[in-house]
């Protein structure tokens, strides 16, 4: 009877430690009964756009009861490959990959074999499930409408412009690119006295760039960004100078929110690109994977054009 007994106790003793140590394994938002873990690579998390991003994403997948985790790589290709290697390691089974070039290929190939579904968003390289993006070109055509439309009805068709680029990567310099195209045909008397290569989502580029710029050309009537981050510090560059007036116009695309009060406000920020939340996109879009879906095509994202025009249906003061 004393051996029956010791030998419940011993089993009780395991089944319990086992329960104990089910239950410790549970993640942040408790999903270790969902089995996904979602880690996201941004190439920077210190811009609004990026941090808005990373804010949402987390949250949709808190909603969900999935596990997450972020990681910047500050556009330093060797960290994001540490990134990706320990997001493996770390049991992502879903890696949301912003990168900018095909550096990372090796490591997204030997994370997909180990059976981590990858998703690209913006940027299209050769590993991925999926391709969340939008044509650069595009984009840059239409970031080059607004200010064309602007110089026009402002200035007459007139004026002297800076274009804020990035040759980093091909999509990048195809935004640039679009950019260019469309002022010159929709405004081809404008003068683009020059197109600057300011880096990819450097934090500071914008001021710096810009008061160089005013300096250089007290003609100056506007900037063209491919990216918030840089014309919201171009506004603040620009009323520094005591050039925020009627005649003095900054574009760019990403729809932040410092962007879209700039706007708002009544600076000389005059338009944005908008993406839909990008975070709750990549969160259905997961889903979809995690369901089983399959993607042979890449997915195009929605974008909207945002001017003074129509401010009021993307922005709230209150926020």
């Amino acid at each position: 009877m004393k051996k029956r007994k010791r030998l419940f106790g011993i089993l009780l003793a395991v089944v319990m430690t086992v329960a104990m140590m089910t239950g410790c394994s549970a993640g942040k938002g408790g999903t270790s009964g969902s089995g996904v873990k979602v880690g996201f690579l941004a190439p920077t998390l210190q811009t609004e756009f990026m941090i808005g991003i990373d804010e949402k994403l987390h949250e949709e997948c808190d909603n969900r009861g999935w596990d997450y985790v972020s990681a910047s790589f500050d556009n330093d290709s060797a960290a994001a490959v540490s990134a990706i290697e320990n997001m493996v390691t770390g049991n992502c089974n879903y890696i949301v990959a912003m990168v900018s070039d095909t550096s990372c290929d090796d490591a997204l190939k030997a994370a997909q074999e180990k059976g981590v579904k990858i998703i690209e968003c913006g940027v299209e390289t050769a590993v991925h499930d999926l391709v969340l993006k939008t044509d650069q070109y595009s984009i840059g055509t239409q970031i080059g409408d607004m200010a064309a439309d602007w110089l026009n009805s402002q200035l007459g068709g007139e004026g002297n412009i800076v274009v804020y680029t990035t040759y980093q990567n091909q999509d990048m310099q195809d935004r640039g690119q679009g950019i260019q195209d469309a002022i010159k045909e929709k405004a081809p008397n404008v003068n683009i006295l020059e197109v600057v290569d300011i880096g990819k989502d450097v934090v500071g580029s914008g001021t710096t760039t810009t008061e160089t710029m005013l300096q250089k050309y007290s003609n100056l009537n506007g900037i063209v960004c491919y990216g918030d981050a840089a014309a919201v510090e171009s506004v603040e560059a620009v009323k520094a100078a005591g050039k925020d007036n009627e005649n003095f116009g900054v574009f760019a695309c990403d729809g932040t929110n410092q962007a879209l009060k700039g706007i708002n406000d009544g600076t000389c920020m005059r338009g944005t690109m908008y993406f839909e939340a990008l975070g709750s996109v990549v969160a259905k879009y997961i889903q979809e994977l995690v369901d089983g879906k399959t993607f042979d095509a890449a997915v195009e994202t929605p974008i909207h054009a945002v001017t003074k025009a129509n401010i009021a249906d993307y922005y709230k003061a209150d926020k």
